[in-house]
């Protein structure tokens, strides 16, 4: 009888620590991993310590709980501070660094950053930029990533520089996922439920429960999928 009340307890003390750490994620915004500081990164993994430590403690849950709070309201207060001065974002988020600039790469730089002349050219590959010749700057960003700006010359051509004028672009709205109408996507859109029923007809798909994906631009383009 006392495991089972044990494992009650263990139950609704891991409920209890995942809605904690859930709201506590959601105040600290929606950066992804990608996009945080060093500070960010590692206050995440103590909060998420932190709640498993909640978890398997029955006897005094309630220690871990503040502590989570105090981190989680100690980072709110952090990108509070970061939002509105300068200083002290560039205290804890750091600054930009310059890489490679003029055809010259900056080897202390990548030292201090603890990146080597292998991922730096890595990164530039991925980016699309297999001749060092084609970058005129890179910056490594405080998120961890490396921003590479081309040389003029090497730039994308755009439709203004072609003397061509493009068509207005608009966004897409879900119509259909999973076979379930979004009614509130297809009302933004300004598009009927008959509309939408022909632009599925054309596209040979009968039965709204047959589309796993559907979508359309203000423009009245329109795209669909059937399901499996």
């Amino acid at each position: 009888m006392q495991i089972i009340q044990e494992i009650l307890i263990v139950i609704i003390t891991s409920v209890a620590s995942l809605i904690a750490l859930f709201f506590l994620t959601r105040l600290g915004g929606k950066r992804q991993i990608a996009q945080m500081s060093a500070f960010d990164y590692v206050n995440s993994i103590t909060i998420g310590s932190i709640a498993a430590e909640m978890a398997t403690n029955l006897e005094q849950w309630y220690r871990p709980l503040t502590a989570m709070i105090i981190y989680g309201v100690t980072v709110c207060l952090v990108h509070y501070c970061s939002c509105k001065s300068i200083k002290a974002r560039a205290f804890f988020s750091g600054r930009p660094t310059i890489l490679m600039e003029n055809g010259k790469i900056y080897q202390e730089e990548l030292s201090k950053s603890k990146i080597d002349l292998n991922e730096f050219l890595s990164q530039a590959r991925i980016a699309g930029y297999f001749d060092l010749n084609e970058i005129e700057c890179a910056l490594l960003e405080t998120s961890g990533q490396i921003s590479f700006l081309p040389k003029s010359e090497n730039k994308p051509a755009t439709p203004d520089d072609l003397g061509i004028k493009s068509d207005s672009v608009s966004i897409w709205y879900d119509l259909v996922i999973d076979g379930k109408l979004m009614e509130q996507n297809l009302k933004i859109s300004g598009r009927e439920r008959s509309w939408l029923d022909s632009q599925l007809s054309r596209a040979g798909i009968g039965q709204l429960s047959e589309v796993f994906y559907a979508a359309c631009d203000k423009d009245g383009n329109f795209f669909a999928c059937r399901g499996k």
